[in-house]
C-alpha cells in the first residue's frame, strides 16, 4: 500500500470538492451574449436549491427573500455555455446558457440558517422504462425529442436516470404491458444489469388526438428502499407529464436521503473499507465518503495491505444506512467496539 499512501495527501484536497461540484451548479437560458443579470444568477441559485432540498413547486429564492446582495457571497463563477437542444420536430439546434457555480459550503449554510434539509450524493441510480400510445400505436419511447427531454430534466433535478438498451436480453424480460401495468418486479433484472437502485415506469397515453387542443395521461411508478408509489396527472404535452413526474420523484428520493444540519456534537466513527487495490479506487471510495450528506468530515487514520480505514465525523445520522447507498461499499460487519467494516463491491 505504500503507493496509496503516497497519494492521500495530493486525493484529499481535491476529491470532495470534484464529485459535488455539478449539484452546485445551476444552468439557465439567456438571450445573447450581452453582460447577465443577477436576475438570471438568482434563477440558477432557484435551480442549485430545488435540486438540494427536493422541493420544486415554488421558489426558494422568493421565499428566502434572497437578492443581488446575496450573490456575492455565494457565487464562486459564472460563464456562458453553448448546449445542443432537441425542438419539438425532433431536430436539434444549440442554444446559450448562463452556467453559474455556487459555493457549497455557503449553500449548505444558507440551508442550515433556515432549517431546509440538504440532498447530497447519495443519489441511487434511476432506470427508467417508459412505454407512449397514440396515434401510431403503442411502443417503448424512442423519440429524440423524448429522450432529449428525460435527460434534460433528470439532469435538472439531480437525478442519475438509466434508460434501458431494450435489446434481445432485455426484451425477454419485460415487456410493454408490464410498463403499462406499472409491475415495477419485472423490471428487477434489468435493475440490476444497469446497475440501478431504483426502478421507475412511465406509461404515456394519448386520450384526446386533436391537434388544436391533445390530452396526454402520464402514469408514473416507481419504488424506493422496497415501497412503491407514483403519480398520475394530465395535460397537454408529454414533455411536462415526464418533468413533473421526475420532480416528484426526485422529492421522493429527497424526502428518504435529505438530512438536516443541526448545531449539536457530532459523532467521530472508524469506518474500514477492505479491498482497495490502488489509488484510483482510494480516490473513489474517499470522493463518495466526503460526500455524503451527514459526512462533515473524513480523514485517513491507517492503510495497511488492501484496507484503509477512515476517520468519519457525522452528525449523528444513520452512518452505516448512508455508507452502504449506491451500491459502492457492502456492508461486512459491525465490530463489538463500534467499527464498521465495508468491502469496495468490485
Amino acid at each position: 500500500m505504500p503507493r496509496i499512501l503516497s497519494f492521500l495527501a495530493v486525493a484529499c484536497l481535491f476529491c470532495a470538492q470534484a464529485a459535488a461540484a455539478p449539484l452546485y451548479t445551476g444552468e439557465v437560458g439567456v438571450e445573447t451574449d450581452e453582460r447577465t443579470s443577477a436576475s438570471e444568477q438568482l434563477d440558477a441559485l432557484d435551480r442549485v436549491l430545488a435540486r438540494l432540498t427536493g422541493r420544486f413547486e415554488s421558489s426558494l429564492v422568493a421565499e428566502l427573500g434572497l437578492g443581488a446582495a446575496d450573490l456575492d457571497d455565494l457565487v464562486l463563477s459564472q460563464q456562458l455555455v453553448r448546449r445542443d437542444v432537441v425542438d419539438a420536430d425532433g431536430e436539434s439546434r444549440e442554444v446559450l446558457r448562463l452556467q453559474v457555480e455556487f459555493d457549497e459550503p455557503s449553500v449548505n449554510e444558507l440551508l442550515k440558517r433556515n432549517d431546509l434539509p440538504r440532498w447530497g450524493r447519495e443519489r441511487p441510480a434511476v432506470l427508467l422504462w417508459a412505454v407512449i400510445e397514440d396515434e401510431a400505436g403503442t411502443r417503448f419511447v424512442e423519440a429524440p425529442r423524448l429522450e432529449y427531454i428525460i435527460r434534460e430534466h433528470a439532469r435538472r433535478v439531480g437525478l442519475e436516470v438509466n434508460r434501458p438498451l431494450r435489446d434481445a436480453l432485455d426484451l425477454t424480460e419485460i415487456s410493454l404491458q408490464d410498463v403499462r401495468g406499472g409491475f415495477i418486479g419485472s423490471a428487477d433484472a434489468s435493475a440490476a444489469r444497469y446497475g440501478a437502485g431504483v426502478i421507475a415506469m412511465l406509461d404515456l397515453r394519448l386520450q384526446e388526438p386533436d391537434p388544436e387542443s391533445p390530452w396526454w395521461t402520464g402514469r408514473w411508478r416507481w419504488r424506493v428502499d422496497g415501497q412503491e408509489s407514483g403519480l398520475n396527472h394530465s395535460g397537454e404535452r408529454p414533455e411536462a407529464l415526464i418533468r413533473g413526474g421526475l420532480e416528484r420523484l426526485a422529492s421522493a428520493l429527497a424526502a428518504r436521503y435529505a438530512v438536516v444540519d443541526l448545531d449539536g456534537d457530532a459523532t467521530r466513527r472508524l469506518v474500514t473499507v477492505h479491498g482497495i487495490v490502488d489509488e484510483v479506487q482510494y480516490a473513489e471510495v474517499l470522493r463518495y465518503i466526503a460526500n455524503l450528506s451527514v459526512v462533515d468530515d473524513v480523514r485517513v487514520v491507517e492503510a495497511r495491505d488492501r484496507r484503509i480505514t477512515f476517520e468519519i465525523l457525522s452528525g449523528g445520522q444513520d452512518l452505516e444506512t448512508y455508507l452502504g447507498l449506491g451500491g459502492l461499499l457492502e456492508p461486512q460487519r459491525r465490530a463489538t467496539d463500534g467499527q464498521l467494516h465495508f468491502r469496495l463491491a468490485r
